[in-house]
């Protein structure tokens, strides 16, 4: 019998995680050499005042990262189930709406002072550096708000490479910035936030790009149609974003009340490390929101269980290498976000060390928050973000502090061991909750075995292979449906495969047929690789062409759609079970 492959899966996959990777390096290389700039031009205080004042950084990102992941995720499931129009109600809802939140939000500018107070926790000494950057921060939010979104929405639009352009360019520049700003004015910590919404604004103009990429499927319109899902599915962002504040937050109080202040420019180092294995590790979870929102609305859960086998496999493979790198340069690490006390020094290697140990299920949680996103099972992601980044790391880490505190141990390498506690802990807890909740599905929450009424295949491009099609679905029908309409059925398909095996061009590697027989209908999928090619669009003229076996489909079933989605030609044949009864009749 011919099998499913991963071929398209997987030459997707890897087509997607490039840019994915790109785009992720580009967007955590900005923000570790920025605190890096910061660290060695204005000093330890100053990246401290930084990451302070970061918190509302993360503030301000809410309207555009959870529109942008929500909405993009869910313009992904209708064109997976061929829904142009309302595609692009969630793209101009999602845009609209983060832009509104990002001009309401400018107004919290007009309390700086009194929101710096409180992140400081009444520690007068950073107050006035962390009042600066939390003004600039907020008077930038719109533009931030539209750059995340374009980021998300023009790598699901068939254009990853726009995507890593706008975000590449907009770090670049914010760098540039940065370093004058830092360098040769007065500005001070502040400088930082400011470079950040010059680089993302100037940037902008790679939209003009997408705007005019032939690729292109969304259109911008005045609509809100489509919001409410989009939010839905991006609660699980702002949540992360929301308790991350919150973390950040009290973990600052926390460490300054209780450990002291240079314990908090170690942990501001951790974050950052966090950020260098988001560098490469970001890229390839992501790319389950940019492939898997399209696979799963095309119900594809074969597609989607080797998507997942495939980012965690790379993930923990990555991981691995950047560990082993990590470990052998623990103290050069801190040294490089401009940490030159010795004592200082000494103190942050075996800190450090402790806090590597959090990264194995770190991955594992933020690959399933993505995972559980894409294929809306929301409130999945949503536990899992809010014990990971509150409801279990907080406790935990003051549980170790304090333990550490009345045996007199070293309370800084203890945090450390909380945070790591923290993430197996969520880990555990996930798995427990969802294998209660769904004992049939398991952890992906997806049917295990094929629907014993859908035939799932894929075919090399051979001519030779693509005539065993027929035969495979005939013998599929048989007992299912009368004869004489399987063999139509049989017949459309091997003329949709034979066509895309001869007008694919080079890049076509394998074609996937999917054959599911429904009470109403019986519908057939084809997906390839191939150049594009729309067979809607096709006006048969057997003078010039000879694609004789597109009029021949046409013939038999009762509607074709095709969508050009992740850069696959998709074209779904749709006949009637009615219509097939008649055939039969006559």
């Amino acid at each position: 019998m011919l099998k499913r492959n991963e071929k398209l899966i997987k030459s997707k996959l890897w087509q997607y995680l490039i840019p994915s990777i790109m785009t992720n390096m580009a967007l955590q290389i900005g923000n570790v050499v920025d605190t890096i700039l910061v660290g060695n031009i204005l000093g330890a205080k100053a990246m401290s005042a930084v990451q302070i004042g970061g918190t509302i950084m993360l503030l301000i990102q809410i309207p555009g990262y959870m529109l942008g992941i929500g909405g993009s995720i869910m313009a992904g499931n209708r064109l997976g189930k061929r829904d142009v129009k309302g595609a692009s109600n969630v793209f101009s809802a999602s845009l609209l709406t983060s832009l509104i939140a990002g001009i309401i939000l400018m107004a919290l500018a007009f309390f700086s002072a009194p929101i710096s107070a409180f992140l400081t926790g009444g520690q007068g000494a950073l107050t006035k550096d962390v009042t600066d950057v939390v003004r600039v921060s907020f008077l930038g939010t719109p533009i931030l708000s539209a750059g995340l979104v374009m980021i998300n929405f023009m790598a699901v639009d068939n254009n990853p490479s726009l995507s890593t352009v706008y975000v590449v360019t907009s770090n670049v520049l914010n760098l540039l910035a940065d370093y004058f700003l830092l360098k040769y004015t007065k500005i001070g910590p502040a400088g930082s936030s400011l470079s950040t919404f010059i680089g993302y604004g100037v940037a902008l103009i790679v939209v003009i790009l997408y705007v005019r990429s032939s690729k292109r499927m969304l259109s911008l319109r005045i609509s809100f149609e489509g919001l409410k899902d989009a939010f839905i599915t991006g609660v699980p962002a702002m949540l992360s974003i929301v308790c991350e504040m919150i973390r950040n937050s009290v973990m600052n109080i926390m460490i300054l009340r209780l450990i002291g202040d240079d314990a908090v420019a170690i942990y501001t180092i951790c974050l950052n490390l966090v950020m260098v294995c988001e560098l490469f590790l970001g890229g390839i979870i992501e790319a389950m929101n940019m492939i898997g929102g399209v696979v799963y609305g095309e119900k594809d859960y074969f597609g989607l269980r080797s998507l997942s086998k495939y980012i965690l496999r790379y993930s923990y493979t990555v991981l691995f290498v950047l560990t082993i790198i990590l470990v052998a340069f623990t103290r050069q690490s801190a040294a490089m976000f401009g940490v030159t006390d010795a004592s200082l020094l000494d103190a942050s290697v075996p800190a450090l060390r402790l806090f590597l140990i959090a990264l194995p299920g770190y991955v594992f949680n933020r690959f399933f928050i993505a995972y559980y996103q894409t294929t809306e099972k929301t409130v999945y992601s949503n536990l899992i973000t809010i014990l990971q980044f509150c409801g279990v790391l907080l406790p935990a880490v003051f549980a170790f502090v304090k333990i550490a505190i009345a045996l007199g141990l070293n309370t800084l390498n203890a945090a450390m061991l909380g945070m790591a506690a923290g993430e197996v802990f969520t880990a555990i807890i996930m798995v427990i909750v969802v294998n209660i909740t769904n004992k049939r599905a398991g952890l992906l929450c997806i049917p295990k075995d094929v629907n014993e009424d859908v035939l799932d295949m894929s075919v090399s491009p051979d001519a030779k292979e693509a005539s065993r099609v027929p035969r495979e679905i005939i013998a599929f029908c048989k007992d299912k449906i009368d004869s004489t309409p399987a063999t139509q059925i049989a017949i459309a398909a091997e003329e949709m495969a034979v066509n895309a095996i001869t007008y694919g061009g080079n890049s076509l590697s394998s074609i996937d047929v999917m054959l599911c027989i429904t009470d109403d209908s019986v519908l057939l999928r084809l997906r390839d690789n191939g150049i594009p090619f729309d067979p809607t669009n096709y006006e048969y003229d057997d003078k010039n062409y000879e694609y004789s076996g597109i009029e021949l489909v046409r013939r038999i079933t009762n509607r074709i759609t095709y969508l050009r989605t992740l850069d696959f030609n998709n074209t779904t044949l749709e006949i009637d079970r009615e219509n097939l009864k008649a055939e039969a009749q006559a």
